[in-house]
């Protein structure tokens, strides 16, 4: 008897099983990561790698083989999880089991990921992967840029964890903190309303963080029931309902040999730290005013230690209405340019350098990528026509002289 279409809408999560998500190139174009479940009835994903020259694909992770449960249909069981995994989860609407998400390196030759709040590291290029027995639970492991080390959230801390399953505190969980605070992780506005779900970034030569520090002791405090479950004690959560104070969010520059720095901007003014990008062209973030009427870019020094953490307005935007945030944005070209978004005659352009680079009949959507060089800059964008929102286009813009 064939499915119905309904029940097959719901057994195969929408068709979305079995088909190649969360694609990652690597920068030399030979290999191409990605994350694909068995088939259109398997929920759990396993992590694979294309080989583009020899046209061939090899897995590298398979959560039922590193897990060793035995059981096909609970890999990766939702109690397992960290309450930050099972929250991440649900604001991207993510059904499926297995490995959700990865990180990689700047080269793309190491890989990390969290399986029920343990830290496995694979290969690429090797086509392995193994676990680092580091304390836990993990959250949001992510390799340096130089892949000699990964660092994870546990819980209300930042933890550096060595290939060799050593790790360490880099920040947090010391006992000078309240409960309150978080080391680097989003804070709910964040990451329930910007689509910023993490809330740390390596520099581009693996010697230090940009950390967000969270202290959630100004929001309200809400009691929640489970109806489904009357026999479960109610929890108390922090929710920060409109109209009422926010967490204090702050971001600080960690050294791996112990130095701290914290940034500087008008947060009064800016509280919502909405992106930040940490690439070689500089540290880059984009903080919001409340109202959502007002953002500004700022460049930060991560220099000279006399002035290490101050802030340089780079770009800045007012509507009276709301400034739209776009994925992909901000960003910097491999010259230092700033690639940024803007409504500008009737349509949200691309701007370089503040110029605008796209026509007033294209309505920018999200930029994937910036890269090139500095005599070749590449920046991919998506876009609609101002006039037909129902069609989405992907963009190339490759420097002054050139067409879209």
């Amino acid at each position: 008897m064939t499915d119905s279409f309904p029940r097959q809408h719901a057994r195969t999560q929408r068709f979305t099983l079995g088909e190649p998500r969360d694609i990652t190139v690597s920068p030399d174009a030979k290999r191409v990561a990605f994350l694909r479940s068995a088939g259109g009835s398997d929920p759990v994903n396993a992590l694979w790698v294309f080989d583009v020259d020899a046209g061939t694909e090899r897995l590298v992770a398979d959560p039922r083989e590193l897990l060793a449960t035995g059981d096909a249909g609970t890999a990766d069981d939702v109690d397992d999880l960290p309450a930050e995994e099972r929250a991440r989860r649900e604001r991207a609407r993510e059904g499926a089991g297995g490995i959700t998400s990865y990180a990689i390196d700047r080269n793309a030759t190491v890989v990390a990921f969290a399986l029920a709040g343990r830290l496995f590291a694979g290969g690429l290029v090797s086509g392995k992967a193994r676990e680092l027995a580091v304390e836990g639970p993990v959250f949001d492991p992510r390799p340096d840029p130089t892949a000699r080390r990964v660092a994870y959230v546990s819980g209300r801390s930042l933890r550096i964890g060595e290939l060799d399953g050593s790790s360490r505190v880099l920040a947090g969980a010391d006992g000078t903190e309240p409960e309150s605070v978080s080391w680097g992780s989003a804070d709910f506005i964040a990451a329930e309303e910007m689509d910023r779900f993490r809330g740390y970034w390596w520099s581009p030569d693996g010697t230090a963080l940009a950390v967000c520090r969270v202290d959630d002791a100004p929001v309200g405090e809400w009691v929640i029931a489970d109806p489904a479950h009357p026999d479960q004690p109610a929890r108390t959560i922090r929710y920060p309902a409109a109209g009422t104070p926010n967490a204090e969010v702050t971001l600080h520059l960690l050294g791996l040999d112990g130095s701290t720095t914290t940034v500087d901007w008008d947060r009064d003014f800016f509280p919502y730290l909405a992106a930040v990008d940490w690439t070689d062209a500089g540290l880059t973030l984009l903080v919001q005013a409340r109202d959502q009427q007002g953002t500004m870019v700022l460049g930060v020094d991560t220099t000279e230690a006399s002035t290490r953490g101050d802030t340089t307005v780079l770009s800045h935007d007012y509507d009276d209405a709301w400034v739209e945030l776009v994925p992909g944005t901000p960003g910097r070209l491999p010259d230092g340019q700033l690639v940024m978004t803007g409504d500008r005659d009737g349509a949200r352009r691309l701007l370089i350098g503040g110029e605008p680079v796209t026509p007033s009949d294209l309505q920018v959507r999200a930029v994937v990528s910036i890269g090139g060089s500095e005599q070749n800059p590449i920046v991919t964008f998506t876009a609609n026509p101002i006039d037909d929102a129902t069609q989405l286009h992907v963009w190339r813009w490759a420097g002054e002289g050139n067409d879209l």
